[in-house]
């Protein structure tokens, strides 16, 4: 008796702890730019998280796909576009491009990194319990797989419970002179989870750790370039085109940080493409226009329009964690169109082969590191 008296005074209480933390959102945002212009329903079985960015060429197209898609589905279905840029920017942005999806800000990068979000554009389908049910290229999304999840998830959950809006701090950039000349430098006041860039109308920008931008500009795997804290400092900069800054990035970048860079061969693990027999393609291949990103990055394969092996290479390495070697340098700096795929090991080298006449051996040999160093006085 005394028993059941207990349990009956407790259950409450257990009860209040619960539901707190079950009505929580399951998706962190930290702003909200704009609400559907296309859903009839605040109560949704399913949640679709469009991740992109403004300065993501394919992310555009994705969009349209994904507006589509809602217009076609407008009932217990919710499609949220998410960046992790300054909102300004995207505000900007779509008072030149007519959006209707929902739009908002991740401008921490919580729910990017909760997903590992390494590519762009991307989504995840969620369920009302935030159950990832699908995730990949949003274009690969279809409306087979949206049928079936809707009959098997019925639960729903309103809009504001599912989206957990929370507190920001811009990036700021501190104040530096007008970009006049070939080259400039910024550094970040705030650090950004990964390289963002962009390409502008006269010049190319790159945002991020002075590690991640040597690694874009030395074309290497982020983890050859070594040196001291220094690497771990954010900035931005950015280089006129065909001007001798943008010909020598690295070079540039360390002159203005009063820094020096020194190659170490090492041994390890590598990826050796030998590219002696190599049949790449034209430049004809693909065409995105010109002031459109060179590279889409889906969750398995890369395409790229008008860029060199070196790049490729960048891009590979970068995503399966592997250094990149090859026995042709000046091959490995002419510009090409690509298909590839990279996710699975033996379809990437097969591919790769077949396409291209790449022949790929994952190997112990030697590669280089790059020492970043303060110059001396």
């Amino acid at each position: 008796m005394y028993l059941k008296f207990k349990m009956k005074r407790y259950i409450p209480l257990i009860l209040l702890f619960i539901v707190p933390f079950f009505c929580l959102g399951q998706i962190k945002i930290s702003e909200n730019i704009r609400e559907s212009a296309l859903t009839k329903s605040d109560e949704n079985a399913l949640y679709f998280v469009d991740f992109w960015a403004t300065w993501c060429g394919p992310c555009i197209h994705a969009s349209k796909y994904l507006t589509s898609l809602q217009r076609q589905y407008p009932d217990k279905f919710h499609i949220m576009s998410l960046s992790k840029e300054n909102p300004d920017i995207v505000k900007r942005f779509m008072q030149k491009h007519a959006l209707e999806l929902a739009v908002a800000i991740d401008y921490n990068g919580e729910t990017f990194s909760k997903y590992n979000i390494a590519s762009l554009p991307y989504g995840i389908l969620l369920n009302a319990n935030g159950e990832k049910l699908w995730e990949g290229h949003p274009a690969e999304f279809k409306t087979y797989h949206l049928d079936g999840y809707l009959s098997t998830n019925k639960k729903t959950i309103s809009v504001n419970k599912m989206y957990q809006l929370q507190s920001f701090k811009p990036i700021a950039i501190a104040k530096s002179k007008d970009f006049k000349g070939n080259f400039d430098i910024s550094k970040l006041k705030e650090p950004i989870t990964s390289i963002r860039v962009e390409k502008k109308p006269n010049y190319l920008e790159l945002s991020g750790s002075l590690q991640d931008i040597l690694a874009y500009t030395n074309n290497a795997f982020v983890g050859q370039i070594k040196g001291d804290s220094d690497l771990e400092t954010y900035y931005r900069v950015r280089f006129k085109y065909e001007t001798e800054a943008f010909n020598n990035k690295t070079k540039e970048i360390l002159n203005r940080l009063k820094l020096s860079q020194n190659e170490t061969n090492v041994s390890g693990e590598v990826l050796f493409f030998d590219i002696k027999d190599s049949n790449f393609w034209d430049i004809n291949q693909i065409d995105w226009g010109i002031d459109t990103p060179n590279f889409l990055i889906g969750d398995s394969d890369i395409k790229a329009d008008n860029v060199s092996l070196n790049q490729i290479n960048y891009q590979i390495a970068n995503l399966i964690h592997i250094p990149i070697v090859t026995n042709n340098a000046k091959i490995a700096k002419e510009l090409h169109d690509w298909d590839i795929h990279y996710k699975y090991f033996e379809l990437m080298t097969s591919s790769l082969n077949n396409t291209y006449g790449i022949k790929v051996e994952k190997r112990i040999g030697e590669y280089p590191n790059y020492i970043i160093t303060k110059k001396t006085p």
